[in-house]
């Protein structure tokens, strides 16, 4: 028998730069996520060192020609503290708060936006540095092992304060495009773009901005333009009606690791002005989490609830910030912070947090843009009066008609319940005759299948005098089994459906 034997190998496995970097950088989809990503560094040195009275962030957005533009993004700051580890990959030894949860944020970022390594620029200046004159400058390219600065004294400063932070980078006009992407309507100009960005940091930071822990100014100039425009970003919020009960409050919660802060608004919402966010439609409807300020999630439904979204629900907007000192408490975000990750156990804390305060979310039936929503909404009223009486029985929005001779024409409502077979036919506002007759076709075809009719109803908001008419005429006929037709008519409130409300 052979001795089996083994030896450590060791593996020959350092990245290479060039290709480590457009890897880096492969996660952004638009250029707000990048932006995101500095303004977060910003923020947290805010919240963490920065005693100055000047709390700004600023943005400058140049266009060079028609595909180029320079984007430089300023902090006042206490500045970086230590190179070293600000540019090294994964490093969290400069971590502030939960704004700096991965170490790979500014280098992420800056991959992202310069996938050739060519023309990023970092300068910074902190206390130290300013009592010195001085100031640093780290410039493309990266380098995995030999990363180089240059340390320069003397006058020359860039800032606009004493210290801070500026990170510049030359993007191609697809690049910028992405901040209104999706969007309808025409974003070609420059100023279009800009007010969409301010949309965008507004919603992103807007509780930072209310809470005042730094301002944010977009500034932009087009080639055609002899100065820079300036856009002092507002905190987006939701326009709204009522509250959903619990309403508002703050609460304490165990995600896991021991207790969160979470400050909860439960809000029916209505339209509002902005061009992307709070329109209380499916886009923009569900549920919104923050951790300490910072947007996570948003439009979450499915996740939570297990339905499907839809219009009759896009009055529902649940805002969620958790809040704490300790990140190990906090769920944990992705890697270029556009989501939570789902593998995260206190996400699902949350989810069953927000079942317990809505169960059930609740359709809002004026918002239906059709009528089949308000039948969907009949069946399962019917399905919970009818269930505990009659264990046979049927609503269905499935069943058709003239199956005997190959036909297959869907009836909007059939029932069959205690003994009696109802057909439904209807409007969402107002009937006319051709939808009594509608109606008809279906008592006669389920007649042909075999299947007896006992009444049929035709449902709407309002029923002229047409139709009334038309009822009693076709109320005195028979069908082809002998049996009279039985129309009803009536409305979506006397099916205890509250429209129109």
């Amino acid at each position: 028998m052979v001795e089996k034997k083994s030896e450590n190998l060791t593996l020959s496995n350092s990245p290479e730069t060039v290709w480590f970097w457009k890897g880096l950088g492969g996660n952004f989809d638009t250029i707000t996520q990048i932006l995101n990503e500095f303004i977060d560094n910003s923020m947290s040195d805010f919240i963490k060192n920065n005693q100055s009275e000047i709390k700004k962030i600023i943005i400058r957005v140049e266009e060079l020609s028609e595909e180029k533009y320079k984007i430089e993004i300023e902090d006042t700051g206490s500045g970086i503290k230590n190179l070293n580890s600000a540019f090294s990959i994964g490093n969290k030894s400069g971590q502030e708060s939960s704004l700096n949860e991965h170490g790979f944020g500014m280098k992420h970022a800056l991959a992202a936006a310069n996938k050739e390594n060519n023309n990023w620029v970092v300068i910074t200046r902190n206390e130290l540095d300013k009592k010195n004159n001085a100031y640093s400058i780290v410039e493309a390219p990266f380098d995995l092992f030999n990363q180089k600065a240059k340390y320069i004294t003397g006058d020359g400063w860039p800032g606009i304060q004493s210290t801070g932070t500026m990170i510049k980078f030359v993007v191609e006009k697809t690049w910028l495009k992405t901040i209104a992407r999706g969007l309808r309507g025409s974003y070609s100009n420059l100023k279009s773009i800009m007010e969409i960005l301010s949309e965008d940091l507004g919603y992103t930071y807007g509780t930072f901005i209310s809470n005042n822990v730094a301002s944010i100014t977009i500034r932009y100039k087009s080639i055609d333009m002899s100065v820079f425009e300036t856009i002092d970003v507002p905190e987006i919020r939701p326009h709204y009606d009522d509250t959903i009960n619990p309403g508002m409050g703050t609460t304490e919660v165990d995600l896991g690791n021991g207790l969160v802060t979470i400050k909860y608004e439960f809000l029916q919402a209505i339209e509002s002005a902005n061009r992307k966010y709070y329109k209380a439609n499916m886009s923009t409807s569900g549920v919104e989490i923050r951790i300490n300020g910072r947007l996570l999630a948003e439009n979450l439904f499915s996740e939570i609830w297990g339905k499907e979204k839809h219009n009759s629900y896009n009055y529902i907007l649940i805002r969620l910030n958790i809040e704490s000192d300790d990140p190990m408490k906090l769920p944990s975000t992705t890697t270029n912070k556009d989501g939570l990750r789902q593998d995260d156990q206190k996400l699902n804390v949350i989810y069953d947090w927000i079942r317990s305060k809505l169960p059930e979310p609740k359709r809002q039936v004026s918002l239906s843009d059709h009528e089949t929503d308000l039948f969907d909404l009949l069946k399962e009223k019917k399905m919970k009066m009818l269930g505990p009486f009659d264990s046979a029985l049927i609503v269905d929005r499935e069943r058709h008609a003239f199956t005997s001779v190959n036909e297959k024409i869907r009836v909007d409502l059939y029932q069959s319940a205690l003994g009696k077979n109802i057909v439904y036919e209807g409007k969402k506002d107002k009937t006319t005759p051709k939808d009594l007759y509608q109606l008809l076709m279906y008592w006669d075809g389920l007649v042909m299948d075999k299947v007896p009719i006992d009444e049929a109803i035709l449902i709407a908001s309002e029923h002229p005098e047409s139709v009334k008419a038309l009822v009693n005429v076709k109320n005195e006929s028979k069908d082809a089994l002998g049996t009279n037709y039985k129309i009803l008519l009536k409305t979506w409130r006397e099916e205890d459906i509250n429209y129109p409300n």
